[in-house]
């Protein structure tokens, strides 16, 4: 549950979403708070200036004391109310109480002495009533000396004000929270909707259905990459199956023929009573036939190693040329026989490989050489260092192979037509030797010209180039 790419995506779309939605409300909630004690503090602000002014204008009057006569005055209104939670107060700078409004001394209170500088002191201070209120202390001077006027207004307002907007917010949250996650629902819904289609597509296709392909085209921009990618994977797919499945038809197909000489020649030998000379020329076909069976069997075997890459090579420093000389060696006497040369030319060259894979691949290419040359004719094999490989070359004239079969000798079990009847093969040479090379991290070239003759070229990495 927890794999799913949906609930991944609305989590953690949720979780960003409460993130920022918080910090908005606390951002919002801040700025809320400041603008209202703000107001407060430019009211309480204004009624210190007004109070001073008035002081001004009585000391002009010379009676700034003890009376303030235009001061008392002016206490009325809501300064005259003890629950109006508004509160003025003057002092000597020495802490003394001068006047303050009727709502502090019929409450029988007094504000919090604060000693300010001249630019004044806000402050939030426990009233009388025990309500907090918004405090402003400022000194002026006067030529009676400095006195300190105080102001203080009720938090009530702005105290409701945050609350209300808190409890707006929690009562919003769940809301638009709900409203959120159903909106990432949906969009996760739709933006995966390709990829589910895709998930569907790709789950309609079987071994039997292969040839079918994911149409790219439908899918979304971020998606069609990965229905291209799996398309070339899908081709690679149906490649190898095809190709296992023609594995094993020619595979059937080269077993059936030396299975089918063994059984006949039980049955024609086993139908009636034979002389020895008949019975041992019948067992010698015979063995023939599993000696065959056997070249076929090994050869399906290697392959396989190969293909599942189980083969270990016995990677050490080999000679190409010692090798080549060795296979020349063991196969001039077949090929004298057949009236074929085979020239051996060029220099030791040394590869990092193995030595009994080299001499499999080398045998396949001198032996096909001789194989399918005409009387009279030859093989030619150097061995050459060119730049940074050992190249080993196997020329031949002989029947040569067409530009179609040249793509398709490479495969397993294919021979060229026009010598089934004259040789005799499993159709593996080829195929292995192009393995072992690829193994060896070489490669191997071919060249030919029907009628004419055949050309392969093995390039293997010289030892000093293999990291």
């Amino acid at each position: 549950m927890f794999n799913s790419i949906k609930l991944k995506l609305i989590i953690w779309s949720l979780v960003l979403f409460a993130l920022v939605f918080t910090g908005l409300e606390l951002t919002l909630y801040y700025k809320l708070e400041g603008v209202a004690i703000g107001f407060v503090d430019s009211h309480i602000s204004s009624e210190v200036g007004m109070l001073a002014s008035l002081a001004a204008t009585e000391e002009k009057h010379g009676q700034l004391e003890p009376e303030l006569y235009e001061i008392t005055g002016a206490a009325s209104g809501e300064y005259a109310d003890m629950l109006s939670g508004r509160y003025f107060q003057i002092l000597t700078h020495d802490g003394e109480i001068v006047t303050n409004s009727p709502s502090l001394y019929l409450a029988d209170a007094m504000l919090p002495i604060v000693i300010p500088g001249a630019e004044g002191v806000y402050d939030i201070v426990d009233g009388p009533t025990g309500r907090p209120i918004r405090l402003f202390s400022k000194a002026f001077e006067f030529e009676a000396g400095t006195y300190i006027f105080q102001a203080g207004d009720t938090l009530d307002d702005t105290n409701l004000l945050l609350s209300s907007f808190r409890k707006m917010i929690l009562m919003a949250y769940p809301l638009v929270f709900f409203v959120c996650g159903l909106g990432v629902f949906i969009v996760t819904r739709l933006a995966l909707g390709p990829l589910r289609l895709f998930s569907e597509k790709v789950g309609e296709i079987t071994e039997e259905k292969l040839d079918e392909r994911v149409d790219a085209s439908l899918m979304c921009t971020e998606v069609r990459p990965l229905a291209e990618s799996f398309n070339v994977m899908l081709g690679s797919l149906e490649n190898s199956f095809d190709k296992q499945k023609q594995f094993l038809s020619d595979a059937s197909h080269e077993l059936r023929t030396p299975t089918t000489i063994i059984k006949s020649y039980c049955d024609i030998t086993l139908s009636r009573n034979r002389t020895e000379e008949e019975y041992r020329a019948a067992i010698t076909k015979m063995g023939s036939a599993v000696n065959r069976l056997s070249e076929i069997i090994n050869r399906i075997l290697v392959i396989s190693r190969l293909d599942s890459k189980t083969v270990q090579l016995k990677l050490r420093e080999v000679d190409v040329f010692g090798v080549v000389q060795d296979v020349v060696n063991l196969l001039t006497g077949a090929a004298e026989t057949k009236g074929i040369d085979i020239i051996l030319s060029g220099t030791e060259v040394s590869v990092c490989g193995d030595k009994e894979g080299l001499t499999e691949v080398f045998t396949n290419l001198v032996e096909n050489g001789v194989k399918y040359n005409k009387s009279g004719g030859r093989v030619d094999v150097s061995v050459a260092k060119e730049g940074e490989n050992a190249v080993v070359v196997i020329r031949d004239t002989g029947i040569g192979i067409t530009t179609e079969d040249q793509a398709k000798v490479f495969d397993r079990f294919y021979r060229v037509d026009t010598s089934r009847e004259q040789t005799v093969g499993s159709g593996l040479g080829l195929a292995i030797v192009s393995s072992i090379i690829a193994a060896h991290g070489g490669r191997l070239e071919l060249e030919s010209t029907e009628g004419v003759g055949s050309t392969f070229k093995v390039y293997l990495p010289e030892i000093g180039s293999v990291a």
